[in-house]
């Protein structure tokens, strides 16, 4: 079974994030300030911050994989970890890697060095960059996700270590899941707000907020039927509203914001945006006209692309800044990194994340290890 629309809208999630990290490039978009004025007030604390949340992105990306990933236990079958996790490196760790080691490549060759016009963010990027920063990455362990270690090579492959190490958690996953129809959702709202009532800076805590994300779209999954039952039988006005406001209330944390929140606001932010983003899935697969928009060639293309596109657009944006910086302005510099970003996604997606995706089908076991009983979809 599979959901052409899901797709498309995790592509669409991919350009926001590539929108995102572009639009960090200016100083007064990064660090986040108050005060700014003109365009800067405007693209950060209104609705359109929807169009470059790249935050609430990762948080729906997390989200839709714990949907995906769970999917085939609700439809019967049984859940061979050792099969799903060589398909899981397969799938994620050797294009990551590949990215990664492309990176590490045109920092050796080119170095670091500082930017005349750009950002705090940018700055870093390839700062820290270096044998023990690859290492980590190559694990996805260590310090990867955290401080100047993040931007080491590519800036946004922090993810990904969360990404693995709940696949490898994946029977967790569906543990809770499993539970109480309403029982997992609040469960989900309580493991948010543990991560900021603990504190965010350790392993433990920092697990909590990405297990809540997955658990949530496990649980979609395993209601996705009912979901989209419930979905397409609203009458006709109330589907657009829906998403009119689920896209406003998205990118909640930008209104009102404020450097330091406290874990209330900082839980509640996180809950709006995750069940936003639950309610994205929900239209997508129950409301016909939403379908077909996300079924059309642009966000199906985007979706096929997504992780390269993901992978491949910081550096991209990376090597255009830094050889053409004394040749073009920072505008036109980032105007033609996000117009080679596409060609380059679309190129790496059939040198190396097809091919990888081909090898994760092709792989079959004879043995089969313990594995999780099926549990019925509604």
């Amino acid at each position: 079974m599979r959901f052409n629309a899901l797709g498309s809208l995790r592509g669409l999630a991919a350009l926001v994030v590539v929108i995102h990290h572009h639009l960090l490039v200016f100083p007064d978009l990064f660090p986040t300030k108050t005060g700014v004025g003109g365009w800067f007030d405007w693209l950060s604390f209104t609705p359109l911050h929807l169009f470059w949340a790249g935050g609430e992105a990762v948080s729906f990306f997390f989200l839709l994989s714990g949907f995906v990933l769970t999917l085939p236990v609700w439809r019967g079958e049984e859940l061979d970890m050792l099969n799903f996790v060589v398909r899981r490196v397969w799938r994620v760790w050797v294009p990551f890697i590949v990215a990664v080691t492309l990176a590490a490549l045109a920092f050796w060759r080119l170095g670091w060095a500082s930017v005349n016009g750009t950002s705090g963010w940018f700055e870093n990027i390839w700062k820290e960059a270096g044998v023990p920063a690859y290492v980590q990455h190559v694990l996805m362990l260590g310090r990867m996700d955290e401080g100047l270690t993040q931007w080491a090579f590519l800036p946004v492959v922090w993810s990904l270590k969360w990404e693995m190490w709940l696949s490898l958690l994946l029977p967790v996953v569906v543990l809770l899941a499993r539970q109480h129809r309403i029982f997992t959702p609040l469960l989900c709202v309580l493991l948010l707000a543990a991560h900021y009532v603990f504190g965010t800076g350790d392993i433990a805590t920092n697990l909590l907020r990405y297990l809540a994300m997955f658990v949530l779209g496990a649980w979609l999954s395993r209601h996705h039927g009912l979901v989209a039952r419930t979905v397409t039988r609203w009458p006709t006005p109330v589907p657009a509203i829906v998403l009119a406001a689920t896209l406003l209330l998205i990118p909640v944390q930008w209104y009102g914001w404020q450097p330091d929140v406290g874990w209330l606001r900082a839980t509640v932010n996180d809950t709006v945006t995750l069940f936003g983003s639950a309610m994205l899935v929900a239209l997508a697969m129950g409301w016909a006209p939403f379908r077909t928009w996300l079924e059309r060639p642009v966000p199906e293309w985007l979706g096929r692309v997504s992780y390269s596109l993901y992978l491949y657009h910081t550096l991209v944006l990376t090597l255009v800044v830094r050889l053409g910086a004394e040749r073009l302005s920072i505008p036109w510099l980032l105007l033609v990194s996000f117009t080679l970003t596409f060609p380059v996604a679309e190129l790496m997606y059939r040198l190396v994340e097809r091919p990888a995706m081909q090898q994760a089908g092709r792989i079959k076991r004879a043995i089969r290890p313990a594995s999780i009983q099926p549990v019925p979809a509604d």
